[in-house]
C-alpha cells in the first residue's frame, strides 16, 4: 500500500512482483528488494532485487523486473 505520501512501498514491489511471477508459474517468490541510498537523475529505480544471479527462472525474472521498474521507479522503504 503507499506510504501517507503516496509512494508506493517496497511491499507494493514484492507484492507485485509475486503476483506476475505467480501468473507466469514461476514458483520461487520475491522475498525482499534492496533499496539503493540515492535517486538517479535519469530516473531509473531506486531498487534492485541483489539475488538475480541464484534465481532458475531469470528470463522470466527479468522481463518481470523491466516491467515494475518502470511501474515503480522510486520507492519508499
Amino acid at each position: 500500500m503507499p506510504d501517507a505520501y503516496g509512494m508506493p512501498t517496497a511491499s507494493d514491489v514484492v507484492a507485485h512482483l509475486n503476483q506476475r511471477l505467480a501468473i507466469r508459474g514461476v514458483t520461487r517468490r520475491v522475498d525482499a528488494i534492496a533499496l539503493l541510498p540515492y535517486v538517479n537523475p535519469m530516473w531509473l529505480s531506486n531498487w534492485e532485487l541483489p539475488d538475480l544471479d541464484a534465481w532458475e527462472d531469470r528470463q522470466i525474472l527479468e522481463e518481470e523486473l523491466r516491467e515494475a521498474r518502470w511501474l515503480f521507479p522510486h520507492v519508499m522503504e
